[in-house]
Order: C-alpha cells, then sequence, then structure tokens
C-alpha cells in the first residue's frame, strides 16, 4: 500500500508565506505543528518510517512557487521525508479547458494502484483546486484506491492582517461522502433520496459526540 499526499503549491509570495498552527475544526491531530503547508500535519499524523509513500506537489508555474517549493521540502525532511518521494507537477497558472483537463489526467495517471490518498485544496488558483476535488471523485473509480482525507486550511483575516490563532483546518472528505451515497442511492433507484438525505443528517445531529 501506498500513501499519497497531494497538495497545491501557494503562490505568495515568499515573505508571505505564514508558517502558523492550523486548529483541526471537528477532529484532532496529535501531533499537529506550525507549517505553511496544512497537509504537513495531515502527513506527520500517518507517516511512518519505512512507509511507501508518495508526495505530488501541484505548482503553478509562477515566479514565486520555486522558493515555496524548496520551504515545502524543508518541511518534508523535518519528517523524514526525502525530495525523492515528491513528485513536482508544474503547470501554467492560466487553467483553460484543455488544461485543466490535462493536469486533471496528469494527477490520477500519478497516483499509484494500491493507494490510501488525502489531498490538501488550500492553495492554487481556484480552478486548479477544483480540479484536485474532481481527480479525489473520480479516482476511486478508476483505481484501486480511497481517499481517506479532503482539507483545507482557511486563514481567518481582520483588516487584512491575520487574527491571532485564526487558522482553521477544515476537513471536507464527508461532501465526497456524500457524493458517493448519491451515486448509491441513484444506482439503487430509491424514491425520494433528498429525503432520506435530511434523515440521515439529522440522526447524526442526535447521536451522542
Amino acid at each position: 500500500m501506498t500513501k499519497t499526499y497531494i497538495t497545491m503549491i501557494s503562490l505568495q509570495s515568499r515573505q508571505g508565506l505564514l508558517k502558523t498552527c492550523y486548529r483541526p475544526q471537528g477532529f484532532a491531530l496529535k501531533k499537529n505543528r506550525k507549517t505553511s503547508f496544512p497537509i504537513i500535519p495531515v502527513i506527520a499524523e500517518d507517516y511512518r518510517e519505512g512507509d511507501t509513500v508518495k508526495i505530488l506537489a501541484v505548482r503553478a508555474d509562477n515566479m514565486d512557487t520555486p522558493d515555496n517549493y524548496m520551504v515545502f521540502l524543508e518541511e518534508l525532511a523535518d519528517l523524514g521525508i526525502s525530495s525523492d518521494h515528491v513528485t513536482e507537477i508544474p503547470v501554467a497558472e492560466a487553467q483553460g479547458d484543455a488544461a485543466g483537463v490535462g493536469l486533471l489526467l496528469r494527477i490520477l495517471d500519478e497516483i499509484p494502484e494500491d493507494s490510501v490518498i488525502w489531498a490538501d485544496i488550500t492553495f492554487g488558483t481556484k480552478p486548479m483546486s477544483a480540479i484536485l476535488l474532481y481527480a479525489m471523485n473520480f479516482v476511486e473509480k478508476l483505481k484501486d484506491a480511497e481517499v481517506e482525507g479532503i482539507y483545507y486550511g482557511e486563514i481567518l483575516r481582520r483588516k487584512g492582517e491575520q487574527v491571532e490563532d485564526g487558522a482553521i483546518l477544515h476537513d471536507l472528505t464527508v461532501f465526497k461522502l456524500l457524493g458517493d451515497t448519491i451515486d448509491q442511492m441513484e444506482a439503487m433507484k430509491l424514491e425520494d433520496p433528498q429525503k432520506i438525505l435530511h434523515r440521515m443528517l439529522e440522526r447524526q445531529a442526535e447521536a451522542p459526540v
């Protein structure tokens, strides 16, 4: 089994690349830490020495991302993961239809069979983040792979300045699972699937924490 982690490299300048502690929202990370890349504490949580690991780093081709990519490699090195395990995917910053489909297929091609996948959509352009989300929806249908987590790191700001301790890590995996459930209901031709979804949500809200 390969542990596969996917992230976008920040488009911000090196000076604007904040290192902060993202607080998990609704879940826990025992090995949380300050980082410039929200995927780093996710990797730290699950990676063990000797694991087969592959990291995909999608990098828009602009003047700031090469420096930020090096920062990412340094943070991986702190976890004991060398650059040999990293596949860099450089792409044009402007994503048209053909380039976007090309990026989606490249991500899918680079994910090994028998993979467990964690993905971070925090950085990159908005189309790039959407493309990675679509890839996470498709990969289980195309390969022997399981999506374990999809994350987004949010930095809260007030009047343009970061709020102290105002960085949150959101787990968006539930939305993919919801999509999977809808696909299953469609295949089973269930009546009133939206009503079923509301019932599921009500039961979840009533369940003890």
